[in-house]
């Protein structure tokens, strides 16, 4: 063979790659798949050599680096080597105190270094943090140590206030209570744990015996759902999703040892707790915690501890958005941000004035057997919260989206009784295949059967088989490229049309003036199924021009989904992990006498929007004015 006809046949090879990559952007998976792949080995080479335990993972790095800094909290640094002293400590007074290995002991700390030591103090003698959201109180508060069935309750004492309402009906129920954390302040119905009790004992490593040889399934910590709807519930998360976890976002999104992640997010949670300090520990990168996040102060912090990666959730892009310009904004050394919750309409604006390269969303659950992966620098891909190509797709096969019925919110069966699966673009609920003895096998909820039993849905697509209900309405493109649409009864039924809440507010968070929006659908007397209604808040200083409002809306959306009602609030009621709250205004609707009048409410009338008055309201009670 002449080397002409060689370098035709290289060419031709080369040009045929590049047409089947760009076809079936087989780099992106490959990309994935590699990331999976030493995920998978490191796991299993974890588990011969008997060191499943998270633990495992900060002492490796505080032998291997004792000196380097581990967290830095406003004007301090922890290396890894005073951590792992500080932990010693309390772990062998938490003994001192009955504390034992496999008792849970529920934790209500701030972002705070203190923490990070009472954590990993408790995980080194084999004890598993219950970690409780620090804006509870009262039955809220009662509820999450109870259901965690601990005799153990540790808060920092700034949150005495919180606490004491609660101490009598703890302490009947046999539930000891103690004081740690940043603040020292003793109080009359909880022993404070001061520097000076400490200092009493040994800084020496605690033995390795309560830590080896964990199984599958062992739980390393229990992180409670955010509580948008009803109390909230302990969810096992075990030591291999830990490492999973870590390894795999580590990974995929691409954090290195020589990054600094920067986190605001509550450590209480999973975004916190696993999404940046086990990622940060996992890769040796230093992660700097801030107490709260702070709009104001955000890319300041990055510019002052040198960040080069960010971690988000929910709203917190928009914030930072919706702000005038901070001379940091431009300042800053961050390359990624990476997170989940983005809005597709936040996105590219994000990017492209702060300079940020790297967009990398993610899709999980706490509890869930999977996970979904969209690193992102450019606009193709945007806005969706994980791509699997068709490589990845045929490899593992446990992700499926079935149809859901809009009014009973049950899936679709057909008449064998199996579930019905979606096509490419059509929306439905996205399920993860239940593999029985597997890492990521589905734990539930901590001693909950009642709550676990209702996210498992069973003979989908074979008798007896199991999936995970997500509880989340996606759907695939052919791309590959999964397209978050609504969480399972935020969808509502108007004019015989189901709307999107996620998609209208899009939509109107893109309007000039508009900071936030949260869309869901009200009850009108004498009207069937939800009509849509916006609870908005807009940029300072900004009025509405009702009539451009309702034509932007107009030639956005299909007219059955252009809300009806508007309520403008001056702030949006959230959760404590940036999500939005909608059962209040659901369950408030249009009902004035619940709403108060410095929230004033608007209609649609003809082509624009006018004040909604309690005379209108008795025409629709009356059954005199139609929607």
């Amino acid at each position: 063979m002449q080397p002409a006809q060689i370098a035709k046949i290289a060419a031709a090879g080369f040009l045929g790659s590049m047409y089947m990559d760009s076809k079936f952007l087989l780099s992106r998976d490959w990309n994935q798949i590699k990331a999976a792949v030493r995920m998978e080995a490191y796991h299993y080479l974890r588990k011969f050599r008997g060191k499943l335990n998270y633990y495992w993972r900060f002492k490796e790095k505080a032998t291997a680096n004792p000196d380097k800094v581990f967290l830095v909290f406003e004007d301090q640094s922890w290396t890894f080597k005073d951590m792992e002293r500080a932990s010693s400590k309390l772990a062998r007074w938490f003994m001192s105190k009955g504390v034992k290995k496999g008792d849970v002991v529920c934790l209500m700390h701030q972002n705070h270094p203190s923490l990070f030591v009472a954590q990993f103090a408790l995980m080194k003698i084999g004890a598993i943090p219950a970690l409780i959201n620090n804006n509870l109180t009262e039955a809220a508060l009662i509820h999450c140590i109870k259901v965690a069935k601990s005799n153990f309750f540790v808060f920092d004492p700034i949150y005495a206030g919180n606490v004491q309402p609660c101490v009598k009906e703890l302490s009947d129920a046999g539930i000891e209570i103690w004081g740690y954390g940043e603040s020292q302040n003793s109080m009359p119905f909880a022993e404070t744990v001061t520097k000076g009790i400490l200092d009493k004992f040994s800084d020496e490593e605690i033995s390795e015996e309560y830590i080896a040889n964990t199984q599958y399934g062992d739980p390393a910590m229990l992180i409670y759902t955010s509580g948008t709807t009803g109390l909230p519930k302990p969810a096992i998360v075990e030591h291999v999703r830990l490492n999973i976890g870590a390894l795999s976002y580590m990974g995929i999104h691409g954090v290195y040892a020589t990054d600094r992640v920067y986190c605001c997010l509550p450590l209480y949670h999973s975004s916190g707790q696993i999404v940046a300090a086990a990622v940060a520990l996992q890769s040796g990168a230093t992660l700097i915690i801030a107490r709260k996040f702070s709009v104001t102060k955000f890319w300041e912090d990055c510019v002052r501890h040198d960040v080069t990666v960010m971690v988000y959730i929910g709203e917190i892009c928009r914030y930072l958005l919706s702000q005038p310009f901070h001379p940091a904004e431009n300042k800053h050394r961050v390359r990624m941000a990476y997170g989940n919750g983005m809005r597709p309409d936040v996105w590219n604006r994000f990017r492209d004035r702060f300079g940020v390269g790297k967009i990398s969303e993610f899709y999980a659950a706490t509890e869930g057997p999977s996970s979904l992966f969209n690193p992102n620098t450019n606009e193709f891909g945007s806005g969706a919260v994980g791509f699997r190509g068709i490589l990845t797709r045929v490899l593992t096969g446990e992700l499926k989206i079935i149809k859901i019925d809009p009014i009973s919110e049950e899936p679709v069966r057909d008449k064998h009784g199996y579930c019905v699966q979606c096509d490419y673009d059509e929306q439905g609920e996205l399920l993860v295949v239940i593999k029985k003895g597997g890492p990521l096998e589905f734990k539930g909820y901590y001693k909950n059967e009642q709550a676990t039993n209702k996210k498992i849905l069973t003979n989908v697509f074979a008798k007896n088989d199991a999936y995970f209900r997500t509880g989340d309405l996606l759907k695939l493109t052919k791309d590959g490229f999964f397209i978050f649409g609504d969480r399972i009864g935020d969808t509502f039924r108007w004019k015989s049309e189901n709307v999107s809440t996620a998609e209208v507010a899009q939509v109107l968070g893109l309007y000039p003036g508009v900071a936030e929006a949260n869309v869901y659908g009200a009850t009108v007397p004498n009207h069937d199924g939800r009509a849509g209604m916006a609870a908005i808040v807009m940029q300072q200083g900004v009025q509405v021009d009702f009539q451009d409002l309702y034509a932007y809306l107009k030639k956005r959306l299909p007219r059955y989904a252009i809300p009806i009602f508007l309520r403008f609030v001056p702030s949006m009621e959230m959760t404590g992990t940036f999500k939005q709250r909608k059962v209040e205004y659901r369950d408030q609707g249009i009902d004035l006498s619940k709403i108060t009048p410095d929230e004033p409410v608007f209609w649609q009338s003809g082509n624009t929007y006018v004040p909604f008055s309690k005379e209108a309201s008795d025409q629709i009670e009356q059954g005199k004015a139609r929607l």
